[in-house]
């Protein structure tokens, strides 16, 4: 039933309209015409107000004949760069860029097959339970739209469901990441380098003795660590006073998570009071980690949608995070689930229509057992 030939188009349409985070305008004004055309009541939050971009999430709402379970069916406006201009091209089943941008597949895809499913099953007269639809802002950026829905003005949902991974529809993340950042600020002494180096106090000493020190990296088959990026100094004739580090911890795990950032956190305070600096840490919860269990109904709802199209379910773990991570902390129980993008975030990214098509096939599976 899913109308394939409309679905690209509808996909073409979007790719063309430019996105990239924080300017997700003109994507936001085509879903909320799209929406409102499908019977939709449509609002649009201030998250972009809030984040310091053009547009806010866009959230429908569809009470169906109001039986049965409420769904929730996400993915983002937003692309990475260089998402300007972007000119599709089909191939051999296959949608890419011209190779001079990304596609935005990642996550168009997930708008396209989510706009789909929902008018296949209106023309098609299948019955349909609450359905609310969110696309959200700056995914791409941290999650920033997700983690400014107010879900209490929100619908209730009994399960969400995100279309936002490569791979088959047939493709269900059920545990993501704990995701916490880390940036610290080792202070010390400034100096002339040349004159007194002694009667200094080297912050770049201090950083170096607290990751000599640190475990990062593969921690466990659970958890990861890293510092990224580094910012300090002035000059080669001077002993640095300030340098300020940005990192990540990351698992599956609450616990192991908040040990592994505890123990980042004593390294740089033992490497600052060896040398006689002072240390700042900062730490910020990203989001939450995805838990679901097997036989959990978000998980099975899934998984038999994707049975009933010949698909055998494959329940995956993710060491990255979704707007499915912020929903899951905000209590709306929520999986990730593949739309067919390939090297995403890249110049090569690209898009099975096959996939695509499939995906939204998914959505209306879901939608017909949620009655």
């Amino acid at each position: 039933m899913i109308n394939q030939e409309r679905l690209v188009n509808t996909l073409i349409d979007l790719v063309k309209l430019d996105s990239e985070t924080k300017f997700e305008r003109k994507v936001a004004d085509y879903a909320k015409a799209k929406l409102e055309s499908l019977g939709f009541s449509v609002r649009e939050d201030e998250a972009g107000e809030k984040i310091g971009g053009n547009a806010g999430n866009v959230i429908g709402y569809h009470p169906g004949d109001g039986q049965g379970k409420s769904l929730l069916f996400c993915a983002h406006m937003d692309t990475v760069k260089p998402g300007i201009g972007v000119k599709p091209q089909i191939r051999d089943g296959v949608i890419y860029s011209s190779g001079d941008t990304i596609l935005g597949g990642d996550d168009k895809a997930g708008m396209a097959a989510i706009f789909e499913a929902i008018e296949t099953a209106q023309e098609n007269n299948i019955p349909c339970g609450p359905i609310q639809v969110v696309f959200t802002v700056a995914e791409e950026g941290g999650l920033l739209g997700a983690k400014q829905l107010e879900v209490e003005k929100m619908q209730p949902v009994d399960a969400a469901f995100s279309f936002d991974s490569d791979g088959m529809p047939s493709d269900i993340c059920v545990a993501a990441p704990h995701h916490i950042a880390i940036t610290v600020t080792f202070t010390g002494k400034a100096v002339h380098s040349g004159m007194e180096p002694e009667k200094g106090i080297n912050a770049i000493y201090m950083m170096a003795e607290a990751i000599h020190n640190m475990k990062l990296g593969r921690i466990d088959e659970e958890t990861t660590a890293n510092f990224g990026v580094v910012n300090g100094g002035r000059a080669t004739n001077i002993v640095t006073e300030s340098v300020t580090i940005w990192g990540e911890a990351r698992s599956l795990n609450k616990e192991k998570v908040d040990a592994q950032i505890a123990h980042m956190t004593k390294c740089c305070e033992e490497a600052a009071a060896k040398f006689g600096g002072k240390v700042e840490v900062i730490t910020e919860e990203e989001y939450s980690a995805i838990n679901l269990d097997k036989d959990s109904v978000i998980v099975q709802m899934a998984s038999q949608a994707a049975e009933k199209l010949g698909l055998t379910p494959n329940l995956v773990k993710s060491g990255g995070g979704t707007d499915a991570n912020v929903f899951c902390g905000k209590g709306i129980p929520a999986c990730n689930i593949g739309v067919g993008m390939e090297n995403v975030h890249s110049m090569e990214e690209c898009l099975s229509i096959e996939k695509m098509a499939m995906a939204s096939k998914v959505i209306l599976e879901l939608i017909k057992a949620a009655k």
